[in-house]
């Protein structure tokens, strides 16, 4: 039996506004870590299957080489990873995948299965969908269509026969330390890298999953936060080093959900001699002196911080749980460190009420003084707390997003939240936002004298030229 997991392309992606749209080597490249896991457990536990994993976009692949990928491995199950965003491409991977063999069976994961089950299981294309995490679940599939069975009664699965008779419900959490570590020749190293990486290849290592807060414009669907134990993560970063990798992302929505983790890990990666450069996505809320000193010794060299706006106002009605102090002293202690920060921003959210209102948010990033700002403006998604905010108002039109999911169109414009400011408005200062931070002196100087290697030049040159000339 042969199965073939896909990332598809992004040729029709939803554009929320023109020109907004970052291509991957914009902000780098980073395996599929979902359907890696999936592909490693199918290996673990039926040998005598195979599997394969496409990742269209960091490949570069169009339908031309779908289609020929498909044609020459013949799988007997295609399994689609989707975000709603994507949808025009997963059913046109879907049915290419039909034309060439009707009797494939078709299943879609991903995040899209969260809000939008019954209205993807419609297509005539999909056999099957499956919510939630995925690996166990798709494992069940697996196994029952290899003894002829109809997989039937797993939870997180769904077939159209379900439709109407089963509510739908996400599978059930997984336990991280029973997952193996996800088969790296499962992949092609060279098109995987982080745009502000010291090393031309990284690794991405997952060391939990699952996010408490409550962030209204975010929509984590697993709020309960899960660890894998310590020995099982050292295991991990032992074995990638031993694979020649010299960078590590660790992936985590969270990865500093309390200090002393982060510090119990530090010290292990001492204890043991480990030489490696290793970055997270983290909280200021959970960033201390101690945490950063020995992050910093432990090989830590740059932190992603959500920051988002400006005010405390702002960061209380956003819920994100942080103050403008803890952000001042996060950035402080890692620029006595030395370490790098990217601060993620968001504009266009519901209580700046004119162009002057973003602009004095942006100049107070500026004035924060991350080394790397990625702005974006508020996407209203499907699921999360803003949305459902913005349709009880009266600024978002529900129906939009539900007559795209039954409809897909290359052409559809989600709803922004336009209360205040028109798409214009908003893309002006996206644009202007990135012109502010990134052609301030104390940006470039702080950039130039951050570089290390050639690699880090041709990255900065590279972006830099696209803020310039696009932006």
């Amino acid at each position: 039996m042969k199965i073939l997991l896909i990332v598809p392309p992004l040729n029709n992606i939803v554009k929320y506004l023109e020109g907004w749209h970052l291509n991957p080597e914009d902000y780098g490249s980073f395996p599929p870590l979902g359907l890696l896991y999936i592909a490693t457990l199918l290996k673990e536990k039926m040998p005598d299957i195979e599997v394969r994993v496409v990742d269209s976009p960091s490949q570069r692949l169009g339908y031309a080489d779908i289609g020929k990928i498909i044609k020459d491995f013949k799988p007997d199950v295609l399994g689609i990873c989707a975000f709603t965003e994507c949808l025009v491409d997963v059913l046109k991977v879907a049915r290419l995948a039909k034309s060439i063999n009707r009797d494939i069976h078709i299943t879609v994961g991903g995040p899209h299965l969260f809000v939008y089950p019954h209205q993807t299981l419609e297509y005539p294309e999909i056999d099957s969908i499956v919510i939630g995490e995925g690996e166990y679940v798709f494992c069940e599939l697996i196994n029952m269509l290899k003894e002829g069975k109809a997989p039937l009664g797993i939870d997180g699965l769904y077939l159209k026969s379900d439709l109407g008779k089963r509510e739908f419900k996400k599978a059930a959490a997984v336990n991280l330390d029973a997952l193996p570590v996800f088969d790296v020749d499962l992949i092609k190293r060279r098109f995987y890298y982080s745009t502000i990486g010291s090393q031309r290849n990284v690794i991405t290592l997952l060391t939990s999953r699952g996010c408490p807060y409550k962030c209204t414009f975010c929509d984590v669907p697993y709020r309960e936060f899960r660890g894998r134990n310590m020995a099982n993560i050292m295991e991990e970063i032992e074995l990638r080093l031993r694979q020649g990798f010299k960078e590590i992302f660790f992936f985590d929505d969270t990865f500093n959900i309390t200090p002393q983790r982060v510090i119990e890990l530090s010290r292990r990666i001492i204890k043991d001699n480990l030489k490696f450069e290793w970055s997270f996505r983290g909280r200021v809320n959970t960033a201390t002196f101690e945490m950063l000193k020995l992050a910093k010794a432990a090989g830590c060299r740059r932190i992603h911080f959500g920051i988002e706006t400006g005010t405390d106002e702002g960061l209380q009605e956003l819920k994100k749980g942080i103050t403008i102090e803890q952000i001042k002293n996060a950035l402080s202690w890692c620029r006595q460190l030395k370490i790098k920060t990217i601060g993620d921003f968001i504009i266009g959210l519901p209580f700046e009420k004119s162009p002057e209102d973003v602009i004095r948010n942006i100049q107070r990033l500026v004035e924060f003084g991350p080394d790397y700002a990625q702005f974006n403006f508020l996407q209203p998604i499907p699921g999360s707390e803003i949305y459902e905010l913005g349709i009880k108002r009266g600024i978002i039109d529900a129906e939009k997003w539900e007559n795209f999911v039954r409809f897909p169109n290359a052409d559809f414009q989600p709803p922004l939240w336009t209360e205040y400011l028109n798409r214009e408005d908003i893309a002006g200062l996206f644009h202007l936002a990135y012109k502010k931070f990134y052609m301030h002196p104390r940006t470039i100087l702080r950039t130039l004298s951050g570089i290390r290697t050639i690699h880090e030049l041709k990255r900065t040159l590279k972006g830099a030229t696209k803020i310039i000339f696009r932006n």
